[in-house]
Order: C-alpha cells, then structure tokens, then sequence
C-alpha cells in the first residue's frame, strides 16, 4: 500500500505521468465500470465529466475490504452493532483493532486505510480541478464540475477531520517540492472543509436541474449544503448549522417519504428523501447485503445489530422503525412476505440479529429465491439524507437556545414513524432527545452517525464515546449484565463482554496518524497526542 508522499507524487507530477505514457484508470460511476484513458482527458467536455465520474469511484473504492468495510467497522465499535461472525472471529485480529476497540494503534489495518484510501480520493480530485480549470469546455460545464470536484475533496476531509484531527492540507496547488506539509490545525482543517462545500454550493445546479437519470446522483446544491450544516455541527458554529440546514429545507426538494421502509428498498434510487447517494449494481455495487447478511443467507455476518440498539428501540415503543433496521432470528422479515421465520444463524452470530436496511427480499434477488450468489448487490448507498439534516437542525437549534424549532423538527421525523411528540423539553434534554432520535432513525446508514454522534458530543467535556467505553465505561459495565439470549451469552466473553475494555478515553478519540505517514513526514508530520 503506498503511503501519502508517494501517492501525491504521483498525482501532482500527473502532467507528466499522463502526457509521456498511455496510462489508464478503472473508474467506477455510479452504474457500473467505465475505463477512462487519461491521455487528453481533459481536452473535451466527455473527458472531462469522465474524470470527474471516476472521482467519486474513491468514496467507495472497488473492492469491500477498502473504505465500505471501514465503514462497517466503525459501527461495529457503537453500541449499535457487533463484530459479529463467530466462525471467523479468532482470525480476525486487525478487524478487532478497531471494530472491538482493542488495539487502535498506527498500524491497525482499519485505521491506515481509511486514511490512506481519502488521500487518494483527494488527490484524484486536486488533480482535476488543477487540469479542468484550464480546459477547454464550456464555461458552465467547468463552473459544475468544479463544483463536484470540490464537492468531493471536503467530502474525503471531512472523513479525515472527525477521525483523525487537523491533517495535512493539500490542494490543486501544491507542487511536489511542497511534500510533506505538515498538519494544519483542527480548526484550519474545519475552515478548508467548510471553503470546498461553500464553493460547491454557489457552484453546482440542484438535483432537479440534471437532466439524466445517472446525474441526479452527483453532487448537487442541495447535498452542499447538508454537508456544510454537517461540518459547521461538528466545527460547533451552531448558527451556521442552521443557516445551512434552513437553507436546504428551503429549497423545498427534499422531502420525507412517508413510509419509513422504502427509504430501503432495493430499486430506491434518488429518491425524494435522498440527498447524497452511490447507486449500485450486481458488478460493482453494494457489498454490505453479503458483509452483514446471515450465514445461512449466503452473507458472511460480519456485521450485525445488537441487543443494545433493538433495546432502544423497544423503550422507545418505536416498531416501525425496528423491524426495518433489525432482522430477528426466528421473527419475519420487514416487506419479503416470503421469510416469515428468519434463520439468523444464532450458532454463528454473535447476536442472532442481521441489518434489515442492507436486506434484499428473496424476490428481487439474481437468482430470484435463493441466497446471496455474488458480494456484489444491486443496492445505493444513501450517505445523506433529509431525516439526517433535520436532527442536524434540530441539534444546532437546541444548541442555539430554539426549542420551538428543535423540537418541531424532532417530532416531524417521529411523525412519520408513529410515535407520540416530545414536549417540553429545552437545553441538555432536548439535545439528548435528539442525540437519540438520531440513533434510531439512522441506525446501521453509511454515514456511520452513531460513531460520529459518540466522537462528537460531549458531556462535562468528555465525550460520549469516552464515557461509554474504557475499563469503566457505562456500555462497557452493562455488557458484564447483560442477559440477552444471544450477545450476552457468558461462553462468548471473549467477544461480548470484553469489548471496549481496552479504549482509552480520551486519547482514543481520534485515531492515530499511520505510522507509515509519521515516517514518510520527516518529522514534519506530528502524531495524536497518546500515541
């Protein structure tokens, strides 16, 4: 795996790379695989949007062990899920680094190639804005192409800023006698985040104005400005989280399905409620349907619910959306009226739970009735959408002293699963209602809210994830009680009661810079404190 010195040589001295030899890239759009050749590139307009097409392939890359299985790991770590396939659980030590919190060092595999994996996604994109800013295309095609390009580099930073820290800032303009830069501070990293989606959002058309099927999925003004209310929440600039959240809900484009479950259906591509989403085929698609499905489906059951999170759900009364994130061993599946006793493999699932959000009916599969046959499924990935920006509203609100607002947009989303308004409810309270709501509507999404919500906020300034986890962590005190049938069986402690009690508060809270990356700095690069 090549470290980020050598791959920023490689992009920034691209003028060379892709003038003096035929070089190509397997670039993956949004429906299945396209082959760009780089050389001349960017001397049409088709070049151009090919390039940038092949840009948003590093969000998932193309193979499942690369950012989608981070991602997976990340809500592994919450109390929302498990590590979960029992079978191969004892083979799986750089898994259990991050996704059982017990070794998150600068070498784990989890933590080197999620920061490996943006940089390249970043450097795809600084390389194209530096040639598409020159070429020669029309001036409104450059103008949303542009606006994609950046759209995409805040979008790999963001990633960065929330697990990492401040991080070495790299752009269109660095040239090779700039490597290594050292780290920027948190807060210039959150400015750079924030200038990228700012610009994409004065840049780029709304969803409605592409007039393909394919392009509705890029980048759009709308998906600018959740991010930008995303990364103003987490920089906690409250009051310009609500300019943005207010901004988009403005544009009166979005709007919430009414029946929660479709939001997961199989063929729910662009829909009305979806903001940012990668589409997905049975050649290179969605792997988490085989990651997270059961072993008795054809899945591999890496992934899967704990009794913690249907605990919330139940407390909450809240059925709907339960039975469409949790799919319970002996219980029916949610929408395939042909499973009506689910086989969650108990003897090989840590939980005997599977991801109903990552399921496909038996009807709609290829082959139709029978179990999952290739990784590969043909379901999008929804990494924004309109319920997510409204607890983002709704937070920054609360935390901006509008309870009327906050609480007006947590009980639109409650609405639409049947559950009874909260009132009266200002301050921490409130905060911590929608922290909550949060977890429940967004349980198990791509956009690892859980881990994020736990990194993010705090309490007496120390983090929830910090106060969950650790030797005396709250989560990790109720897992040696715990009596579910399934993950709190005592002959599993190895795995369900000893996770999380090697975090370290505090320190954990953001992983370490690679070791690879401290080395190839030069002592430019500095490490998280801790490491």
């Amino acid at each position: 795996m090549k470290n980020i010195k050598s791959i920023l040589i490689y992009f920034l001295s691209g003028a060379i790379v892709f003038t003096s030899c035929k070089k190509s890239f397997t670039n993956i759009p949004y429906y299945g695989l396209e082959t760009v050749q780089n050389t001349g590139t960017f001397n049409s307009a088709s070049g151009c949007i090919s390039y940038v097409t092949g840009c948003y392939s590093a969000i998932n890359l193309n193979d499942w062990w690369q950012t989608m299985w981070t991602r997976v790991v990340l809500e592994t770590a919450t109390d929302n899920g498990w590590l979960g396939n029992l079978g191969g659980f004892s083979n799986a030590a750089s898994y259990r680094a991050v996704g059982s919190l017990e070794a998150i060092n600068s070498t784990a595999g989890d933590v080197v190639g999620l920061f490996q994996f943006y940089y390249q996604g970043i450097n795809q994109c600084n390389f194209g804005i530096l040639n598409i800013s020159a070429a020669p295309i029309d001036a409104s095609l450059r103008t949303r192409l542009l606006g994609e390009l950046h759209f995409l580099r805040g979008f790999f930073y963001m990633d960065l800023a929330k697990n990492y820290g401040g991080v070495s800032l790299y752009n269109e303009k660095t040239t090779t006698a700039d490597i290594p830069l050292k780290r920027s501070s948190l807060a210039e990293t959150w400015a750079f985040i924030k200038a990228d989606f700012e610009y994409a959002e004065a840049n780029l058309p709304q969803r409605k104005d592409y007039t393909t099927t394919a392009d509705m999925a890029r980048a759009s003004k709308g998906a600018a400005m959740a991010y930008l209310a995303y990364a103003n929440l987490w920089s906690g600039n409250y009051d310009s989280t609500v300019m943005a959240a207010s901004a988009l809900l403005g544009l009166n484009e979005y709007h919430l399905e009414p029946n929660y479950g479709d939001i997961f259906k199989t063929a729910y591509y662009n829909g009305q409620e979806s903001i940012f989403e990668i589409g997905a085929n049975n050649l290179i698609g969605n792997v988490n349907p085989v990651i997270a499905g059961s072993g008795k489906d054809g899945g591999w059951g890496w992934h899967v619910p704990s009794s913690n999170l249907e605990d919330a759900f139940l407390n909450e009364g809240d059925s709907i959306r339960r039975v469409n994130t949790i799919i319970k061993d002996g219980q029916p599946v949610a929408g395939d009226p042909a499973v009506t006793s689910w086989n969650g493999n108990p003897s090989g699932n840590t939980s005997g739970r599977n991801w109903r959000k990552y399921y496909i009916p038996l009807a709609e599969r290829n082959p139709a009735n029978q179990g999952y046959a290739g990784r590969w499924q043909p379901k999008a990935y929804i990494f924004m959408r309109l319920a997510n920006v409204m607890l983002i509203y709704a937070e920054a609100a609360a935390r901006t002293g509008d309870a009327t607002t906050a609480s007006t947009l947590l009980n639109e989303v409650r609405a639409r699963v049947n559950l009874a308004p909260k009132t009266g409810l200002s301050g921490d309270a409130l905060i911590n209602a929608i922290i909550l709501e949060k977890r429940l509507e967004l349980a198990g999404e791509y956009a690892d809210v859980r881990w994020d919500d736990l990194h993010r906020v705090k309490v007496n300034g120390v983090t929830l994830m910090s106060s969950m986890f650790g030797p005396n962590g709250t989560y990790v005190q109720w897992l040696q009680t715990n009596t579910d049938p399934y993950d709190g069986r005592t002959n599993l402690a190895e795995v369900t009661q000893n996770k999380g009690k090697l975090y370290i508060p505090g320190t954990n809270d953001l992983f370490p810079i690679p070791l690879t990356e401290i080395e190839a700095g030069n002592g430019k690069i500095t490490q998280n404190p801790g490491y």
